[in-house]
This record gives C-alpha cells, structure tokens and sequence, in this order.
C-alpha cells in the first residue's frame, strides 16, 4: 500500500517505546528502506512510498533487534558490510582505530605491508586496511566459521583479497607480519551490558576471561614470534584494563614503545606498540 512519506513517518511514530527503540534508529530505517539520503527525507515528504516494505522490519526494530541486524548490513570507514547475529556490529570507535592505525603505517614506510586482524567479526578493520593500503596482504583470523562466512561475503561485495580463515589467535598463523590489529572480546562477564546488545549480539565477540584480559594475555604473550620488526600492533581495550595491560606489555614483551589513546569521549580506548628494530 502505497502513502505519503509524511504518513508513514507519523505512523511508525506511533505507539514508540523510546526505552527500546529510538526515533533516530524509525528515522535511519525509513532512509535505508526507501534509499533515501537526509535530503531526500526532508524533500520528498509528499512522495508516495509504499509501506509494505517497511512494516516488518520496523516491528523488528520495535522488538528491540538493533537497527543494523534489521537491515542485515552496517556501513563502517564509508562501505558496506553484510552484519547478522553472528558478528558484531562495527562501532564509531573501532573506525577511529582503523583511521589511527593508518597514521601509524605511513611511519613504517614499507612497501607491500603484511597484515593480521585477530579477530575478523564482519571482516570490517581487516577489508577497509586492505583497501586503503596499497599493495596490502592482509590476513583476518577469527573463532567463528559463521563469522568467516560473513566476511567472505563482505570480501566479495568490497572487491577486496583479504585471505580469512580460523584461527584461535595464532593457532593456524604461519607467517610474520609488519601491523598486527585486533579488537577482541573484552568485556568482564560481570559488567554490565545493553539489553540490546546482549540478546542479538555474539557473546564470544563480547566478552573475555580473567577480566576482559583473556584474549590480550593470548596476543600479547605470543605475538613476538609473528612480527616482522620495526612493526607495529593497534589494539581497541577497555579503559578499565589499561594498568593491567601495561603490565603484560612489560612483562612479555622487549624492545618495544607503547602508549594508550582516548576515544571522543576522553576514555583510553586504543592501545598502539611499536616493535624497534
């Protein structure tokens, strides 16, 4: 059935729960459902759409499933990517660590740079580096063969050659690298956690043992034997592990130069080693 844009913006309004839903994400489903940009909202609110296309996903949404799960993709650095309940959803923060990590590669100044992503989730930091980086090999392990197919599928849509394929951290790695980047699990199990976030999304993407510093004691422990020196490895932390993993990086590592970053909202969120020659 076929109305008024204007008409459908008023009666996905209605009846909105806003602790569950809110009327950014009605607003930003709308957009993607019908391809229209913010301009396009604003101008074509006499234009007839029609609303059967819309009414399933919203009461979706309304149910509580993220936005993006809804739509079964999420954009991240300006691309689409495929997203489902087997992967995370790319966040504002961990583009900032893929933007940041780029800064740092341009310091190496190595050609045809080799590079791992632990933990490939929708294959999104490993996808957008290989885009970016000219001449870039990039490797992306993860747990999930579910996740792994999601990323194939993103790798084919992106145009990209990004080699994935399971790996528990460095299990099946077999090679040296000049970046090695990761945003693993690292939620403590007892903290707290949207309920949005913890009915759709991946737990073994979410959380970690000892902590959060699970996964960090298997990469950082470890991962001298996989890097190709000077180099350089970018994590995403919690803010509440930043002594903790300062005292890992000291305790296994040499010959390194690390320091933390804040987010946009003044949390250290980015962990960044240097490996010296």
């Amino acid at each position: 059935m076929t109305k008024k844009l204007k008409d459908i913006v008023k009666q996905s309004f209605i009846n909105v729960d806003e602790n569950s839903v809110s009327k950014k994400d009605i607003e930003y489903l709308i957009k993607e459902t019908f391809s229209l940009t913010h301009t396009d909202f604003i101008l074509k609110q006499d234009e007839e759409f029609s609303d059967d296309l819309l009414i399933d996903k919203l009461e979706e949404l309304k149910s509580g499933k993220p936005v993006e799960y809804v739509l079964g993709y999420s954009y991240f650095c300006k691309n689409k990517f495929e997203v489902n309940n087997n992967t995370l959803i790319p966040r504002s923060e961990t583009e900032d660590l893929v933007y940041r990590t780029l800064e740092l590669v341009e310091e190496l100044k190595k050609d045809s740079l080799k590079i791992l992503d632990i933990g490939s989730g929708s294959g999104c930091i490993a996808i957008t580096l290989n885009k970016l980086i000219k001449d870039s090999k990039v490797d992306s392990v993860d747990i999930s063969l579910e996740a792994l197919e999601v990323c194939n599928r993103n790798n084919k849509i992106n145009n990209t050659n990004v080699n994935f394929y399971k790996s528990d951290c460095f299990e099946n790695v077999n090679d040296k690298f000049d970046v090695i980047i990761s945003n693993p699990p690292y939620i403590d199990e007892d903290t707290y956690v949207q309920d949005s976030v913890l009915k759709y999304e991946p737990h073994t993407a979410l959380f970690a043992d000892n902590h959060g510093l699970a996964i960090y004691e298997k990469i950082i422990s470890n991962m001298d034997s996989y890097i190709n020196r000077p180099s350089i490895a970018a994590f995403e932390i919690s803010p509440d592990l930043v002594s903790r993993l300062s005292k890992l990086i000291e305790d296994k590592l040499t010959n390194v130069d690390y320091y933390f970053e804040k987010d946009l909202n003044n949390f250290d969120r980015f962990l960044f080693i240097k490996f010296k020659k």
